[in-house]
């Protein structure tokens, strides 16, 4: 697959003339920025492919003009380096103001202005924003023209590379007596090269450089990219360095002088390999040559003066300004190399660096190019993958589960597993089957552990025991943790922590959290893979808390129209995670060269929508599509930091039981001097470790009505001096029926037909009565969720009392229903209005972390009347 770069580099003395003189460049630049913004464009993609060519479009500063002499000339301008790939450089007419200050403040050659006043106009460009303006649409049509041409695949990964220019002039004292003008005193100003003069043209080329990087950042979308880091490796290789001679030609500098030959491949006096010519460079000689072909003519001398100058002897008229004669120079030496014998090409590589001093231009060059590259989609990499917040029961839709465990591993990395809003208490066995079935492909299926938020959101989300602090936020999260693997062993690929609180928090406390819980599920279940989820711009002092966080969560429309990146850049894009739902299948590349422009390797596309856009796997030519959009990779696993401390019993010393319940108890202890965590132990085993912030800790899951549970704490210390082991005992009260759950919901039926017809979802009483018989409540609204959001659904499955199957799990969303928790009292806000819904007639049932649990409150029919 051929890949070709467009590098573009921009000449501060010979911008191209490929911008006509009339156009609005202002105008054009708006007119950029509303394209790159609009819904239609599809930003750069960051390339994956081999390069194949390289097109250098731009001036002879590009080319490298007589960089190495006649043999190396490719035709105009285009001139290389030995050795090296060759290149084609486009020639251009001139601009005007830029030639103007060579011959304005350094030549004074032909009818030479005033310096400063052309330096000043230069300076009205950079501060109106023109120039910045005339660089922006001159790259932006380059970059353009790629893509349209097919200049890689997919187009969007086309790239344009600009490379600064190097500030020409040292600061030695001698330069303060030299002149590079070209005709004697009697003719013209011989200016001198003074330390003025020289800090001014050093600032204009800081002034371009920053206007040319700024009008590449506006096109970073584009695939522009400005390359910088070459100044430091020309100190002591510019002009007038301390201790420069009057001509400059030395091979220490590495810009060519108007004195060095044209005609030899020396770099002059010093080059180890080619020797210099010790002839002297007549310049003013060379020009009336060129200008007056054939007529003899010569520069006067002292005895000889003609007053005179030469741009106004006869035949001089058809060059009526300096630019003119430089385009004649152009045109003279055309394609043929001879030619350069015959005009003063010494104007037209001045200022330009040797060939030499390329090298460290080549060395940033192909820096920068592999610094934005793509994965190329072989096994380990880094390239952009899919990532689905799999939330499809496998057991109601066993054929999205198919097709997930059938996609390319490569591009289908990581699913999430949500049984009940965590691993719930027993092996669900349909998830267990695609689990383990994902392990043996190399897919990861993650387990879903809500983090809540940590309770300090303004929601205020509670434990599943209506705690709100941050301790128990903790011991629910790892509890959680190893009760996934537990139930789902080493087939399950990590953990994904959902609502993950965003902020940093005093002295980073919420953050050491996450990293504190992310090392405590490394260590404890090695290989493990994390995801922390705010869903939001997550401050950077999150970026090493888990191996990847997803910082987006939301509509198509908000990602194309109001994105907020984070303000920082990962080390990796698989450090981030971008789900965007409802996206029209045409726009499916679009979104995901734009999640990778913005550092996403990780990516879930969907057309799915609200309330759940996670409930259903899109159609199989949709997925195709996003697969197709992606090059494919690996996610990135950090090891957890290096374990070297030691877990010292008998300190704390000071622990209790501040309070047991149905199903968990509270230890509190004080902080210990120097403490990195405190370790927490059930009947000898480790079940749980919290950060040296948190002092307490609650350990829930526990059976109802257990009595004699031994509990110890230890402290995590760098040093292993402690004493002997101290534990405690504890008892959870006997109430079974009051076990907290992960899920509540809330069924409602209505007034069935008397006789036949009834339908809806079917609950089952256990057990039979006393006369053996079965008992159902037939249900047909649901409302799920948490205080957070609470859905209304409405049964549309086709269950009813003629059904000889099982009743199929359809709901339909009708609207919300708010619910709130006070400790175990739920209260639910249900909206009936406008429905056939019977308040009378309901059912509440508790999952999750215990036996599942109804309780019937409306009309029970027997199998009998069913």
């Amino acid at each position: 697959m051929r890949l070709r770069y467009s590098l573009h580099l921009w000449g501060l003395f010979a911008v191209p003339g490929v911008l006509a003189q009339d156009i609005d460049y202002s105008a054009a630049a708006q007119s950029i920025s509303a394209e790159l913004a609009g819904p239609s464009f599809v930003p750069y993609i960051r390339p994956t492919q081999k390069i194949l060519e390289f097109i250098a479009v731009g001036d002879s500063y590009t080319a490298g003009t007589g960089c190495n002499g006649i043999d190396e000339k490719l035709g105009g301008d285009a001139i290389r380096g030995q050795p090296s790939t060759p290149i084609l450089a486009t020639r251009q007419r001139r601009d005007a103001l830029y030639n103007s200050i060579l011959n304005d403040c350094i030549y004074k050659a032909y009818k030479a202005g005033d310096c400063q006043s052309t330096l000043d106009k230069l300076q009205d460009e950079l501060d109106s924003g023109s120039f910045k303006d005339k660089v922006n649409l001159a790259l932006y049509q380059v970059a353009h023209a790629g893509r349209q041409a097919g200049g890689s695949e997919p187009r969007e990964s086309f790239q344009v590379f600009v490379l600064e220019y190097v500030t020409f002039f040292g600061m030695g004292p001698e330069c303060n007596d030299y002149t590079w003008s070209i005709w004697p005193g009697w003719w013209s100003e011989q200016p001198k090269l003074t330390l003025e003069l020289r800090q001014q043209l050093n600032d204009k080329v800081r002034q371009v450089n920053a206007a040319i990087k700024a009008a590449a950042e506006d096109l970073k979308a584009m695939g522009v990219i400005y390359v910088e880091g070459i100044q430091d490796a020309y100190n002591g290789h510019r002009y007038c360095e301390s201790g420069a001679s009057r001509d400059m030609t030395e091979y220490s500098v590495w810009f060519w002088s108007p004195n060095n030959h044209i005609n030899t491949p020396s770099e002059g006096p010093g080059d180890p390999s080619n020797a210099a010519s010790t002839d002297r460079v007549d310049l003013a000689q060379g020009l009336l040559d060129f200008m007056f072909p054939g007529q003899g003519k010569v520069v006067p001398t002292a005895e000889s003066v003609n007053s005179t100058p030469p741009w106004e002897w006869e035949g001089a008229e058809k060059y009526p300004d300096w630019q003119s004669l430089l385009d004649a120079l152009h045109d003279a030496a055309g394609d043929d190399a001879n030619a350069q014998n015959l005009v003063p090409l010494q104007y037209m590589r001045t200022f330009h660096p040797k060939a030499t001093a390329y090298a460290t231009h080549a060395e940033e060059l192909f820096a920068a190019i592999a610094n934005n590259r793509g994965a190329a989609g072989a096994a380990g990499d880094g390239g952009q993958q899919i990532a689905i917040a799999s939330y499809i029961n496998p057991l109601a839709d066993p054929a999205s589960w198919q097709r997930l465990l059938a996609y390319d591993t490569k591009k289908v990395t990581v699913m999430v597993a949500n049984v009940l809003n965590g691993p719930d208490y027993v092996i669900d066995d349909s998830w267990k089957s695609v689990i383990d079935q994902a392990a043996s492909q190399g897919k990861r299926i993650l387990g879903y552990v809500r983090t809540g938020y940590l309770g300090v959101s303004q929601q205020q989300f509670t434990t599943r025991l209506g705690s709100h602090d941050l301790a128990d936020w903790a011991s629910q999260i790892e509890q959680d943790i190893d009760k996934w693997y537990e139930l789902y062993g080493t087939s399950l690929g990590g953990i994904f922590f959902d609502e993950g609180w965003p902020e940093c928090g005093p002295n980073n406390i919420y953050a050491d959290l996450y990293a504190y819980i992310n090392n405590y599920t490394k260590r404890k279940h090695p290989g493990a893979y994390t995801v922390l989820n705010p869903g939001s711009p997550i401050a950077q002092c999150f970026e090493d808390t888990m191996d990847t966080l997803l910082t987006f969560e939301s509509s198509y429309e908000t990602y194309t129209n109001s994105f907020v990146p984070n303000d920082w850049t990962p080390k990796d894009p698989r450090k981030i995670w971008h789900i965007i739902y409802k996206v029209p299948q045409s726009q499916i590349t679009r979104v995901a060269a734009l999640a990778s422009s913005r550092n996403a390797g990780l990516l879930e596309i969907t057309n799915d929508d609200q309330p759940n856009p996670y409930d259903n796997l899109p159609d199989e030519a949709y997925m195709q599509a996003v697969i197709g959009a992606v090059p494919g990779g690996t996610p990135l696993i950090d090891d957890p930091a290096e374990a070297t401390n030691s877990y010292v019993a008998g300190l704390p010393s000071d622990v209790i039981v501040s309070s047991s319940d149905y199903s968990s108890v509270t230890l509190i202890w004080s902080s210990v001097p120097d403490a990195l965590g405190y370790a927490v132990y059930k009947n000898g085993a480790q079940i749980l470790e919290v950060p040296p912030s948190l002092t307490q800790a609650t350990v829930g899951m526990l059976e109802p009505g257990t009595s004699g549970i031994t509990f110890e704490v230890r402290s995590i210390l760098s040093s292993n001096s402690g004493g002997s082991p101290r534990t405690i005992t504890a008892s959870t009260k006997s109430l079974p029926e009051e076990v907290p759950y992960a899920f509540v919901r809330l069924f409602i039926g209505i007034n069935q037909p008397s006789h036949g017809g009834v339908h809806g979802w079917p609950i089952q009483v256990p057990g039979v009565d006393a006369q053996g018989v079965a008992w159902h409540e037939v249900v047909n609204y649901l409302v799920e969720g948490n205080d957070f959001y609470s859905g209304l659904y409405k049964y549309s499955g086709a269950w009813d009392d003629t059904s000889k199957v099982n009743a199929d799990w359809t709901w339909t969303s009708i609207g919300e229903a708010t619910q709130s928790q006070d400790g175990y009292t739920y209260t639910w806000s249900v909206p009936l209005a406008g429905t056939d819904a019977v308040a009378s007639e309901y059912v509440i049932q508790g999952q999750g972390y215990a036996p599942i649990k109804n309780i019937f409150k409306g009309t029970l029919y027997s199998y009998r009347e069913l």
